[in-house]
């Protein structure tokens, strides 16, 4: 008798809806199965009267102003997905899109392993290439505190690129320097200076932790007059990501560097990898008026950072 109701017109008419296909099937199927081929476009309301995706939208809001505020200062870490779904009173679900959006936009940055979790991103700093000034001067600028890791110092035969660029004879020395810098205690770029020994006598006796351009000024009497730099997009190796604090294959900008005395003579070649999440480029160019002419136009990074 049950049975014979539910396949009654009646029945049918009110509950079930014919499809393209020819097949009559109840309507919560109908429903169901939209929902599993195209996604969930109705969601239950929350506590609040709202939609799900409304309530998602004011937890990424409101991490943002916590980290506008200082209340999430950069470098800091999150806590777990349990532990923020429940501060934020959202699913873990929804807690993982609002992760994902920031993430995209370089807001935060998540890293895998142990010691791995959600970080808040660090600012962007601003390169200028418009004129030859040191690293620690740029982020002294911007406010920043510049610091240096030194790697490696050696005097050794250079690179065929450091040679060429350089000037260099084959039996000529260059003094080689690597290290990570850094700005507010946080590593933004891989520097790799190679140098002219000739010119520099006892430059390996002296403190390398600070700005170069500022201990040739001091020490030897040399003003840097001009560099050529060339600025090209490559990915992070597992060493490079491993300096940088940043994930294996992360974009970076390498800055590859020849700069010149006032006389012209070249005394510097360097190769410097900026963390790309961390580094915007800026060229002014100069019309004929000004007697130079940019090779670049302005190139503003933004990726997402992760380590």
């Amino acid at each position: 008798m049950v049975d014979r109701f539910f396949r009654s017109r009646r029945w049918r008419s009110a509950n079930c809806k014919t499809s393209d296909d020819g097949f009559t099937r109840p309507r919560w199927i109908r429903r169901r199965r939209a929902r599993l081929l195209f996604g969930q476009t109705e969601y239950p309301p929350c506590s609040g009267g709202c939609p799900m995706g409304a309530q998602t939208e004011e937890v990424r809001r409101r991490i943002v102003a916590e980290i506008n505020s200082g209340a999430l200062p950069p470098g800091s870490r999150l806590g777990s997905e349990r532990e923020l779904a429940e501060h934020y009173g959202v699913s873990r679900s929804s807690l993982r899109q609002v992760l994902a959006a920031l993430e995209e936009a370089g807001v935060v940055r998540r890293a895998i392993g142990r010691s791995g979790g959600t970080f808040i991103s660090h600012a962007t700093v601003e390169r200028d290439l418009s004129g030859v000034i040191g690293l620690p001067a740029y982020l002294a600028s911007q406010g920043y505190v510049a610091g240096s890791r030194i790697l490696s110092t050696q005097m050794t035969v250079p690179d065929r690129n450091a040679r060429d660029a350089l000037d260099l004879g084959e039996d000529e020395f260059v003094i080689d320097i690597r290290r990570i810098r850094l700005a507010d205690g946080s590593p933004i770029s891989l520097e790799h200076v190679q140098l002219p020994a000739g010119r520099f006598p006892g430059l390996l006796e002296r403190p390398l932790g600070g700005s170069l351009y500022e201990l040739m000024e001091q020490a030897y009497g040399l003003v840097p007059g001009a560099a050529e730099e060339q600025i090209e997009a490559v990915n992070a190796t597992t060493t490079e990501a491993s300096v940088l604090g940043t994930r294996v294959d992360a974009a970076l900008l390498l800055i590859t560097r020849t700069t010149r005395d006032q006389t012209g003579i070249p005394f510097e070649y360097s190769r410097d990898l900026f963390r790309a999440d961390r580094t915007r480029i800026s060229v002014t160019a100069r019309g004929p008026a000004g007697r130079t002419e940019a090779k670049a136009t302005v190139l503003e990074v933004r990726t997402d950072s992760e380590s």
